[in-house]
């Protein structure tokens, strides 16, 4: 017995392409994604359908974009999902990136009580929604952690001429997953992106939304040089092709939560 193990052993050795020198399946990438792809529940419904129309198999780690890049940048990952456009274009700059391709997007909103303690609900400009908060030192939760939404909802403040600070303003360096979930257990407003907070059905915060371009939020994919290359492109070219029609499709309670990215061009 012990012979057939040996044997078994040694040609397990010899072949080649059984496993990568990581000790990682060869047919498996490692994605790093958003936490809002995670918490909206689409990457569940796209990975599947991926794996089993290419045979590929999927790792994904799921953080903030700043993470995401990072985690790119010292070669932990074989491809991204992001959505921070202005630090996607640094990376690329800086010759981390081969290339970046926006696939899908949706909408940044507010979220809050239903009581609504800064009345914002009528004000349309977003920068005085923003003035109406702080004013009022209404709670507020901040991701603080370096993603999309983070990056963005410290874009707005500044717009406002805004430098939050105070009791009433909570940094929580986590996902937007728990931002919704401590907002609402707080009676907190947050920034969060439209799919994942309608993907939690088990929160009843307000909704507010607002017609400003500034708020559209594009998520793309970017490509890594990496030994997975034929894996991650093979990734890639199903998001911006087949998998527009899984994003179109995908709805919680009949509400679509993101949209194919024709619908911007």
């Amino acid at each position: 017995m012990k012979h057939i193990w040996i044997v078994l052993i040694i040609v397990l050795l010899a072949t080649p392409g059984c496993f990568s020198e990581d000790n990682t399946p060869s047919d498996e990438l490692t994605l790093a994604t958003t936490t809002s792809m995670r918490d909206s529940g689409l990457l569940e419904t796209l990975i599947p359908e991926f794996e089993k129309s290419s045979g590929y198999s999927v790792r994904y780690i799921a953080v903030g974009t700043g993470a995401a890049l990072e985690l790119g940048e010292n070669g932990d990952a074989d491809l991204l999902i992001v959505h921070s456009p202005s630090k996607e274009l640094q990376f690329i700059n800086k010759g981390k990136g081969i290339d970046r391709t926006p696939f899908t997007w949706n909408t940044y909103v507010l979220i809050g009580p239903k009581n609504d303690p800064a009345k914002i609900s009528n004000v349309s400009n977003i920068t005085d929604v923003m003035n109406r908060i702080s004013s009022s030192e209404s709670c507020f939760v901040s991701r603080g952690d370096e993603s999309g939404t983070h990056a963005k909802e410290l874009e707005l403040w500044q717009t406002s001429n805004i430098s939050p600070k105070g009791d009433w303003y909570l940094s929580i360096g986590q996902g937007m997953g728990a931002a919704i979930t401590i907002a609402y257990e707080k009676d907190c407003y947050t920034l969060s992106d439209k799919g994942t907070y309608l993907h939690r059905e088990d929160i009843n915060l307000e909704i507010f939304e607002f017609s400003s371009e500034e708020l559209i939020n594009i998520y793309s994919v970017i490509r890594l040089n990496t030994e997975k290359n034929t894996q991650a492109n093979a990734l890639r070219d199903y998001l911006v092709n087949n998998g527009q029609e899984v994003i179109e499709n995908y709805t919680v309670n009949g509400q679509t939560l993101f949209n194919p990215i024709s619908d911007l061009q």
